[in-house]
């Protein structure tokens, strides 16, 4: 049997983003939590650490601005595997998402094309090295988050 920790290891060295990555929390549960929804989870704090990255790095409170780029393609591709993790089933009591995912389902596709496309636009801002556009593509991306979010992702307990 493959530990949670085992699991969590093998996800961020798939990801390719394990240096780029802050580190994952798991929300704690009374029950055991199946491993489609710890997964997500995962995968959810990977988007949350990687933009705050992206905005420590712009906000010059870290100086390691040669790593824009590699964060921006770290949140391009889990901004991809987003569209992935919601598969029909995995709502519930052990998990934030709300059951409008799959009861209104153009409405959050919707939602992650729109993240998925601020954080393409990210990437290509980084490409540009234009600073202000940047900046701006970051905080395009978290309004996407929140977006996706409000409507979505019921309140922490």
């Amino acid at each position: 049997v493959i530990s949670t920790v085992s699991r969590l290891f093998a996800i961020t060295c798939i990801l390719g983003t394990s240096s780029m990555m802050g580190p994952i929390e798991l929300i704690a549960q009374d029950e055991e939590v199946p491993p489609a929804i710890e997964y997500r989870q995962s995968v959810m704090s990977s988007i949350a650490s990687t933009r705050g990255l992206l905005t420590a790095v712009v906000d010059d409170e870290v100086p390691y601005r040669n790593h824009l780029l590699a964060h921006a393609v770290s949140l391009n591709r889990l901004a991809v595997l987003a569209a992935d993790i919601f598969p029909a089933g995995s709502g519930g009591d052990n998990t934030r998402a709300r059951d409008e995912i799959w009861e209104d389902t153009e409405e959050f596709k919707a939602a992650l094309t729109a993240f998925q496309n601020a954080s393409s636009e990210l990437l290509e801002s980084v490409y540009t090295g234009d600073l202000n556009a940047i900046q701006d593509a970051i905080g395009s991306v978290g309004r996407t988050c929140g977006g996706c979010h409000r409507p979505f992702r019921k309140p922490a307990n």
